[in-house]
């Protein structure tokens, strides 16, 4: 801070601060990428967000880079008191808003870290179950098509199948819809 006031910044650092803040609403975002990988039962709030950006976008963008100085020579010259002018001027360079420290950002670094592990671990196990529904397709794919297959070819590798059919037929259990 200034002014020997850890938590006090001057006019100079606060227009810094708007100054990043309007260099990060310069970032340009691919929103049709960003779109298609957005659910459909979340693109409506996807669009009131993008919306939203943009309006923050656009309030940014007519902000001049520097707010205009005060032409206190200007106040001088045309107010009759100009100890009057002086003090003003006086105040307004006392003047200091203290900013609020950023308490968030480092909680959000690490959140989004363990988001980021956690991504990871489903991408894992995603690519695993891939490997696995790729090997059953791959069985079900070399097998004979069913409307060529016989009974006992089918039964064949399925024996729990088999044993509950010969028991069902065997108790003359034939139907097979809902009871």
């Amino acid at each position: 801070g200034s002014r020997g006031y850890p938590d006090v910044k001057t006019n100079l650092e606060i227009l810094a601060g708007e100054m990043s803040a309007r260099r990060v609403g310069q970032r340009v975002f691919d929103w049709v990428r960003i779109a298609s990988r957005v659910p459909e039962e979340a693109r409506m709030d996807f669009s009131a967000f993008r919306a939203r950006h943009e309006a923050c976008r656009a309030s940014l963008s007519a902000l001049s880079e520097r707010p205009e100085p005060i032409d206190w020579a200007y106040y001088r010259r045309n107010i009759s008191l100009p100890n009057l002018v002086d003090s003003f001027e006086q105040q307004f360079e006392a003047v200091s808003i203290p900013y609020p420290k950023d308490t968030v950002s480092a909680g959000l670094d690490m959140k989004q870290k363990e988001v980021e592990v956690e991504a990871q671990a489903v991408i894992a196990q995603s690519k695993a179950r891939i490997v696995e529904l790729q090997k059953e397709l791959d069985e079900v794919n070399a097998q004979k098509p069913f409307e060529d297959m016989t009974i006992d070819e089918y039964l064949e590798d399925k024996p729990e199948i088999k044993k509950q059919a010969d028991s069902d037929m065997r108790n003359h259990i034939w139907y097979l819809g809902k009871e």
